[in-house]
């Protein structure tokens, strides 16, 4: 993950602390540093834990009994939320439009739409944040994805 990218994430977790002046939400950011302050473990059950540092070997017992690794950009293991931030690229397929899946980026085994499933069977609520999408509308997304969840759960922001 480059600076560009870091500084996204961080730019989001600012924005996600202007909206909750109540500090109800408690968004963690992966750094991508080894820590794994994000790193979670699922299986096809929906059976989750938060999992942040594992050897080679603690993920190889994951495996074997079902769970699947993944990192999200920001979590929030309490209310159970996932902000993922999209970027778009150019590939053999040709520009990624709005909204689009992502077959691999490159550095974990599952597609979005892998980690979609993964992220639904744990209940987690996931919003994705496209690069391409203009930043007032990447705010107001946000905005209300942050009030839809306070207000099923009574929050009062």
């Amino acid at each position: 993950m480059g600076i560009q990218d870091l500084n996204k994430l961080f730019e989001i977790h600012r924005e996600i602390k202007k909206i909750d002046t109540e500090n109800k939400f408690n968004f963690v950011i992966d750094t991508d540093t080894k820590e794994g302050k994000t790193r979670i473990v699922i299986d096809e059950f929906g059976t989750w834990k938060k999992t942040p540092s594992l050897t080679e070997e603690q993920a190889s017992e994951f495996r074997k009994k079902g769970f699947r690794q993944f990192v999200p950009d920001l979590i929030d293991f309490k209310n159970k939320l996932i902000i993922e931030y999209q970027e778009e690229c150019k590939g053999r397929q040709g520009i990624l439009r709005r909204r689009g899946k992502i077959n691999k980026k490159g550095h974990d085994e599952f597609s979005d739409e892998d980690k979609d499933i993964f992220y639904e069977l744990a209940n987690f609520n996931q919003l994705k944040i496209w690069e391409n999408t203009d930043v007032e509308e990447q705010r107001k997304e946000m905005k209300e994805f942050l009030e839809i969840f306070a207000s099923k759960n009574n929050f009062k922001n």
